[in-house]
């Protein structure tokens, strides 16, 4: 079983990928629309649970394959498949520069320097080479540095969701429930979208079946141990925080943990938790630069990417599609800096989601054409689940926004132009017009 991943490391990495940086930076941003996010994330949290579930059957049904591209294509088809692979491996390398970004906006506590536009920006890049050439060795390292990074992340997210009810005060929670003045179920259906980013990663498991010592029993175990483990953190941990911090302080805060660590225990304690948040925060990066170069390798060798994506060392990593996706960051990271990171981060956050929205959607339509081709039928259990994840992902479609939406959909129109160039690239010849092949 060498090189395989356990029980242990994958949930690990389910867990460390949804709240590396979600958990960390997302309270600040959740402040400025009230405390009636608490009802978003309720939502999120049930919607990300019945997504779960939806990957767990596609995983056990699906068997040529794991990763949303072998869902999709199962059920609906190879050209419906690579639109998602392309729109989920965007996604993907877009959303680690925004928690790229975040780490080194947690180390900036520490190196007040790196609060300039263009140092963050080389940091940034800096932390994204690194850790991509991490993933260049065997992934049993990778896996062993999940499992470090995630314990430090949960640290702070225990003190905090334990403590902090020590110090709760429900008044910061009912005297800002809607600080945005615009209609409730406008701003629910924004942070239904927002929080969604948090849970992002809930189908890591599935991607990495081939790695998995006992696929049949770990994918599935670690796919829901990891969702209803980061689900319970971030309520606990959010809801802690809005009672204790006013919204006025957390809304301003680039560091909402340290914040409520502070009022808890002290400067030290603030101190204590940066120092988790950018080791969770490059961790979670880390666990999202496998995931992206899995689904790169996995695209090349079924021919929906170029075939350097598919090139391994004698580690098994995809070094090639590695290097090139570590380009493409450091270029995008550099075409982008504006003096505030803030709002940069949330617009790539909203386009990842959205993307990724649109991918777990198709997954919930091909789970019901595949349960529906079965000689049993679709039954009624596995149909509410899937209406469920169905109808949750166009709540968070719909929470998007229209400049994200038209941005989200030039992506995919780019996707579906690598996808007719390379099906026209693979084309057999014809030996009946082609002589040279007769």
């Amino acid at each position: 079983m060498s090189g395989k991943l356990s029980l242990l490391p994958l949930t690990m990495l389910v867990t460390g990928n949804m709240m590396g940086a979600g958990i960390f930076l997302l309270p600040s941003s959740l402040a400025s629309y009230g405390s009636i996010t608490l009802l978003g994330w309720i939502v999120t949290v049930i919607g990300s649970v019945f997504l779960s579930l939806v990957f767990v059957r596609l995983g056990a049904d699906c068997k040529q394959g794991a990763g949303l591209y072998a869902f999709t294509q199962a059920g609906l088809g190879r050209y419906v498949g690579s639109q998602v692979v392309y729109g989920y491996w965007a996604a993907t390398w877009i959303g680690n520069i925004a928690v790229a970004l975040s780490g080194v906006g947690y180390l900036s506590y520490f190196f007040p320097v790196l609060n300039g536009p263009w140092e963050t920006t080389f940091a940034a890049i800096g932390v994204i080479w690194i850790l991509s050439l991490i993933n260049l060795t065997d992934i049993r390292l990778i896996g062993r540095l999940q499992i470090v990074t995630t314990c430090c992340m949960l640290v702070p997210v225990v003190i905090v969701s334990t403590l902090g009810w020590s110090q709760f005060e429900a008044d910061n929670i009912t005297r800002a429930f809607n600080v945005t003045g615009q209609p409730s179920r406008h701003v629910l259906s924004e942070s239904v979208t927002l929080t969604l980013w948090s849970f992002i990663g809930l189908e890591s498991a599935c991607n990495l079946a081939g790695h998995a010592r006992n696929p049949r029993w770990d994918v599935p175990c670690a796919t829901l141990l990891g969702t209803l483990l980061a689900a319970l953190f971030y309520i606990l941990s959010t809801t802690a925080m809005m009672g204790v911090v006013p919204n006025e302080v957390l809304q301003s805060s680039a560091a909402p943990f340290s914040v409520t660590a502070r009022y808890l225990l002290g400067d030290w304690a603030g101190e204590m938790v940066s120092v988790m948040a950018v080791i969770a925060c490059f961790g979670s990066l880390n666990g999202w630069i496998l995931m992206h170069s899995q689904v790169a390798r996995a695209a090349s060798s079924d021919g929906l990417l170029p075939r350097a994506f598919g090139v391994l060392n004698r580690y098994g990593s995809p070094w090639k599609g590695l290097l090139i996706t570590g380009i493409l960051m450091s270029a995008l990271i550099l075409l982008t800096v504006e003096p505030t990171i803030q709002k940069h981060f949330e617009f790539i956050v909203f386009i990842a989601v959205y993307i990724m929205l649109l991918a777990y959607f198709c997954a919930c339509l091909s789970c019901f054409q595949i349960q529906r081709r079965k000689p049993g039928g679709l039954s009624a259990g596995w149909f509410m689940v899937i209406l469920v994840s169905a109808c949750y992902c166009l709540l968070g479609i719909n929470g998007a926004g229209y400049t994200v939406f038209f941005y989200g959909t030039v992506l995919l129109i780019l996707g579906s132009s690598i996808y007719w160039y390379q099906h026209r690239g693979n084309k057999k010849p014809d030996p009946l017009k082609d002589p040279a092949h007769g």
